[in-house]
């Protein structure tokens, strides 16, 4: 019925104005006419009138009646080109404010990232980094890129580069002048070989942030690189594991595990 009567009421909207109209015509209008012209309304005239009424208000309902589903389909149409124009709008916008809002964090962690490619700080100064404090302002944001593996593989060495940096530096401001000084240049060498690492691994990242397609190829070849120029050093624990001093020369050990 709900249908039924949705047409119904297509159907006679407007016709009770309609009629009052053609009825002021037929009842005003045609007498009036009649007695400019002299002649008199007969019964044949009024029932003429009336019939003609009828037919046309009649007619024009039941032609309504007949295509009223047909408009209230097209009605329905527009309603939902109109939510659909809404719908689309508000997901637009919604697109437009999350790809502003992650432009915007990724090229805050591009200018991080490279202030970390551009460091380049004597070992006392280095010494005083606290590589938490540094790390976690840009670690939440890192991870929106996590997806991509070789994102991820950077961070990973960067982390790994700057805490061996700041932990060797720190050996070396408390224990320099105890070191020999054979050792005391490999230990340097393994500062500036894993200042270097953490630096490539810096640059890696600004260039997928910045959308540089030879990230992969150049960070390669300035691993490869470091590890020609620095070949002295132990293979086995580079770039990737952390390096340790000979026993005599390390820190006590306080049985904590740092997480890399």
């Amino acid at each position: 019925m709900g249908y039924l009567g949705k047409c119904i009421r297509r159907a006679f909207a407007g016709s009770v104005l309609f009629t009052d109209k053609l009825s002021i015509v037929g009842g005003v209008l045609v007498p009036a006419l009649f007695s400019v012209l002299g002649d008199a309304v007969d019964a044949a005239v009024q029932a003429y009138v009336a019939w003609t009424i009828i037919i046309i208000v009649g007619g024009g309902v039941g032609l309504r009646l007949l295509t009223a589903p047909y408009f209230i389909w097209k009605d329905d149409q527009r309603e939902l080109a109109e939510l659909r124009g809404i719908i689309a709008d508000t997901s637009v916008k919604r697109r437009q404010f999350f790809e502003e809002s992650f432009l915007a964090e990724r090229a805050n962690l591009a200018k991080a990232m490279a202030k970390f490619a551009a460091l380049d700080l004597p070992i006392v100064q280095i010494a005083t980094i606290n590589p938490d404090a540094e790390l976690k302002p840009v670690t939440e944001t890192a991870v929106l890129f996590f997806a991509d593996d070789h994102f991820k593989q950077y961070w990973r060495n960067f982390c790994s580069g700057l805490r061996w940096t700041v932990d060797g530096s720190k050996f070396f401001a408390g224990a320099g002048d105890k070191i020999p000084q054979p050792q005391k240049l490999e230990v340097v060498d393994r500062i500036i070989f894993d200042m270097a690492n953490m630096r490539a691994a810096a640059m890696a990242m600004v260039a997928i942030l910045t959308e540089g397609h030879k990230h992969s190829e150049d960070y390669q070849q300035n691993v490869k690189e470091l590890q020609d120029r620095y070949s002295h050093l132990d293979k086995d624990l580079m770039p990737n594991e952390r390096w340790k001093l000979p026993p005599s020369l390390s820190p006590p050990d306080t049985g904590e595990e740092r997480q890399p």
